[in-house]
């Protein structure tokens, strides 16, 4: 059973003010581990005039999914008569579970918001240019207990139901697809095929399987008992969206199925990473693999497969640069920060970014993979295509800061 300490570290609530002057402005995050860089994204949701109030609404960036409510209350004083807030519930590192069940606390979050709009406290905290949560004990307490609330929710509900590290409904989806897969193997004969590579190809290009999406094997070594595939256009992603978690379980049931058919061997199928996480993704990947091969073994070959596909996709942005301004215009920029911008902006692997002077703060596909395997060579990449010297560190939550290092630093 999945512990409470696990949802502490990924739950945060947050309680944004618009102020008159200074515009939209966190006042309180409740979380164990405070993680701010969310909150630039979070408070622009502010300056959406047109939400409804008293209605969450559930959005996702990164690797972040988060249910939010406008309310306001009376006061003669401010512009307008009223003064403008937005709770938010956040969760970093989302299951697909927890996703799909985050509008369930609609109604905690709109009994908090009751509790809220009745405390005095709430016309004293905005008065602050930096109010403390400890100084207004009955807004901590609201805050706090909607958070605990929240995680005994999702505790009691989903987890502990099935045994595994996936969440409920990851699991549920990876038995279906198994099954599934059993099911289609059944309808092809694999003695009319002369390897098992025709005959695994046959079974991907199937109307049944491409129903699910367009399955493309990028590494298969039967010997070795590996594969690595690629999924475009799979209906999960497609129905689901961006939701900042991997969506694809049946897939991986599917696959895991199919593979250990054809290698005559107990499969596992880990999706290493989902179109469904980022915007800007566009294919699912699959690491086909012995459950009994060792971690290093695994580990060694996704890595090859990804540091292929980081630098195809860092040519792939270059090429982008060439067509939309031409690389001589380019490299003729005075600027670095405008090069770094447009850099970024045609990156395909970059799912999203934001700058403030001379820092970047950059969602990358690549985050989860080690130092040495993708991010050392992407900042040597950045320093020769922009012709600027920046310095890559990674933070948690799969954001990397990017600084640009003029001459006097």
């Amino acid at each position: 059973m999945a512990e409470k300490s696990d949802l502490r570290n990924r739950i945060n609530v947050m309680l944004f003010h618009f102020d008159q002057r200074l515009g939209p402005r966190l006042l309180f995050n409740v979380a164990e581990i405070q993680e701010t860089r969310v909150t630039a994204s979070l408070t622009r949701l502010m300056d959406f005039n047109f939400l409804q109030e008293m209605k969450a609404f559930v959005n996702a960036m990164a690797n972040v999914v988060y249910s939010s409510m406008f309310f306001s209350i009376q006061n003669p004083l401010a512009r307008g008569g009223i003064e403008q807030f937005m709770l938010s519930f956040v969760i970093f590192d989302p299951t697909i579970t927890e996703y799909l069940t985050i509008s369930s606390l609609e109604e905690e979050m709109s009994i908090t918001i009751s509790k809220l709009i009745e405390l005095p406290e709430l016309f004293i905290l905005i008065t602050y240019s930096n109010p403390i949560l400890e100084d207004f004990p009955e807004v901590d307490n609201c805050l706090s207990s909607l958070r605990d609330n929240a995680i005994d929710n999702f505790q009691e509900l989903f987890y502990g139901q099935f045994e595994g590290r996936k969440d409920a409904i990851s699991q549920i989806l990876g038995k279906i697809g198994f099954e599934a897969g059993k099911k289609i193997l059944q309808r092809f004969n694999p003695d009319e095929f002369d390897s098992s590579r025709t005959f695994l190809d046959a079974i991907l290009i199937s109307p049944i399987i491409t129903r699910w999406g367009d399955i493309n094997v990028i590494h298969f070594d039967p010997d070795e008992k590996v594969a690595t595939a690629s999924v475009e256009n799979s209906i999960w992603t497609d129905s689901l969206g961006v939701i900042a978690t991997k969506a694809c379980a049946y897939v991986e049931g599917m696959l895991e199925a199919i593979f250990s058919q054809i290698l005559e061997e107990h499969i596992i199928c880990n999706e290493t990473r989902c179109a469904a996480e980022y915007s800007y993704v566009q294919n699912c990947i699959f690491q086909i693999a012995p459950r009994d091969i060792s971690r290093e073994m695994i580990s060694y070959r996704e890595d090859q497969t990804v540091r292929e596909m980081g630098i195809n996709e860092r040519k792939q942005t270059v090429e982008l640069i060439k067509e939309d301004i031409g690389k001589q215009i380019f490299h003729e920029l005075d600027d670095p920060m405008i090069k770094l911008n447009k850099l970024f902006n045609k990156a395909p692997f970059i799912s999203d970014f934001f700058f403030d002077m001379t820092k970047f703060l950059v969602v990358c596909n690549y985050w989860r993979y080690s130092d040495d395997i993708i991010c050392n060579t992407c900042k040597e990449w950045i320093e020769k295509t922009s012709n600027a010297q920046i310095d890559l560190v990674k933070s948690k939550h799969r954001i990397c800061e990017i600084t640009y290092m003029d001459e006097e630093d």
